[in-house]
C-alpha cells in the first residue's frame, strides 16, 4: 500500500514535534506502575526517539531500547545525552532480534505492533519475545481498540492532527492534518500527514500504515503464539477492557 511519500519515521525531529519529545502524565505513569509490578531489566520494542525510554531511565529503570530506524535511534541517543542519561539502544528488527539476555518485562507501546502487517511477521516478533522473556517475566502489548466509525470515515477530507512552532530558521506555526484510507481486506489504514507552515505555500507530506487488530483477533494471536493473557486494560488507569475502551493494554506471560 506504499503511496510513494516518505515515511513519518524517516523524519524523527518532526515526529517528536507532533507527538512530544518525552512521555509524561498517565502514559508514562502507566508504564512505571507495570515495571514496578513486574520487575527489571526491561526491554522496550520499537522505542523510536526514546520519548518513553528516556523518562523511564531517568526514573531509575534498567531499560534497553530496540528500534529499526537509525534516524530515530540517533535522535534518542542525542536526547538522552542532553538529559545526562545513559541508555543502551540497539538497532534491530522486532521480528528477528537476538540480544543474548532475558528481561523481566518486555513491552511494545504506542501501537507499534500495527507496523507488522502479516501474520508471519507477528508470529516472528512474538517468538523473539518468548526467547527473551525471563521465566516469570511479562509481555505487554499496547494497541488502539479499533473504531469502526473512524475507519469508515470518508478518505477525501483532511482531519486535524495538531500544530506546533517550527524550530528552524524559517520559524512559523505548522498545522498538521491527515488523510486516511482504510483497506478492509488487509485491515491496514494508510495515513498521510500534511505539514503546512503559515509562512510558506509548500507542504510536507509523510505517510505511515497501521494494521488494525480487533480485540478477539489479538487475543487469539497471543494465545496461539504461546502467551496467556493475565490482564487486559482499556485505558492507562487500568480500567477493565470493554467495548467502549479506547485502548487495548494486554499483559501476558508465556504459557
Amino acid at each position: 500500500m506504499n503511496d510513494g511519500y516518505p515515511s513519518l519515521y524517516s523524519d524523527a525531529h518532526r515526529y517528536d514535534l507532533v507527538e512530544g519529545a518525552f512521555a509524561s502524565g498517565e502514559f508514562l505513569d502507566f508504564y512505571k506502575r507495570q515495571i514496578a509490578r513486574y520487575g527489571e531489566p526491561v526491554l522496550e520494542l520499537a522505542c523510536g526517539s526514546g520519548r518513553l525510554t528516556i523518562p523511564l531511565a531517568e526514573a531509575g529503570v534498567e531499560i534497553m531500547g530496540l528500534d529499526i530506524s537509525e534516524e530515530m535511534l540517533n535522535l534518542a541517543t542525542l536526547k538522552a545525552s542532553e538529559r545526562g542519561v545513559k541508555i543502551p539502544v540497539v538497532r534491530g528488527d522486532v521480528r528477528s532480534f537476538n540480544l543474548s539476555k532475558e528481561f523481566k518485562f518486555i513491552f511494545i507501546p504506542a501501537q507499534s505492533l500495527t507496523h507488522l502487517h502479516k501474520r508471519e511477521e507477528i508470529e516472528d516478533c512474538f517468538s523473539c519475545v518468548r526467547r527473551h522473556l525471563a521465566e516469570d517475566g511479562r509481555f505487554l502489548v499496547e494497541l488502539f481498540n479499533p473504531s469502526v466509525k473512524l475507519l469508515a470515515r470518508d478518505s477525501d477530507p483532511r482531519y486535524g492532527v495538531g500544530e506546533y512552532e517550527e524550530r528552524n530558521e524559517e520559524g512559523g506555526r505548522v498545522f498538521v492534518t491527515e488523510e486516511v484510507s482504510y483497506d478492509a481486506a488487509t485491515q491496514i489504514n494508510l495515513i498521510r500527514w500534511f505539514f503546512s507552515n503559515e509562512r510558506s505555500d509548500q507542504e510536507r507530506v509523510l505517510s505511515f500504515e497501521m494494521r488494525q487488530f480487533f480485540p478477539q483477533e489479538i487475543d487469539a494471536l497471543l494465545w496461539y503464539n504461546g502467551f496467556l493473557i493475565e490482564h487486559k486494560y482499556g485505558s492507562y488507569d487500568e480500567k477493565e477492557f470493554s467495548n467502549v475502551s479506547p485502548k487495548q493494554l494486554i499483559v501476558c506471560r508465556s504459557k
